[in-house]
C-alpha cells in the first residue's frame, strides 16, 4: 500500500511539473508574439502544442508562420486549429 501511495504520489508530481511547463511555453510564446518576435514565438507555442493541444496556440503559429511568409506552414496550423475546435475563432484567444 505504501509504494501504490508513494507511486500516486510521483504521479501528481510529474503531472504537475510538465502543466507549470506547458504553461510557461504558452506564456513565453504569447510574450515573444506580442514582441512580434515570431520566430521565437513559435518555439515556444510549438513546444506548447506538444504537450496541450490548443486551437488557439495553432492559429497563433498559423499567423505568426504567416507574418514570416511561410504560406504552407501557415495553412497548415490555421487547419490544425479548426480542426481541433471548428467552432473556434480568433477572438477567443486572450492576447492581453
Amino acid at each position: 500500500m505504501k509504494r501504490f501511495i508513494l507511486f500516486l504520489i510521483i504521479i501528481m508530481s510529474f503531472l504537475t511539473v510538465s502543466i507549470a511547463s506547458a504553461d510557461d511555453d504558452y506564456a513565453q510564446g504569447l510574450s515573444f508574439y506580442k514582441k512580434r518576435d515570431f520566430r521565437s514565438s513559435i518555439k515556444y507555442l510549438m513546444s506548447y502544442v506538444d504537450k496541450t493541444p490548443d486551437p488557439g496556440a495553432y492559429y497563433l503559429i498559423g499567423y505568426a508562420s504567416y507574418k514570416l511568409k511561410d504560406y504552407p506552414k501557415a495553412r497548415k496550423y490555421f487547419n490544425d486549429a479548426y480542426t481541433l475546435d471548428p467552432d473556434f475563432k480568433p477572438a477567443m484567444i486572450k492576447i492581453k
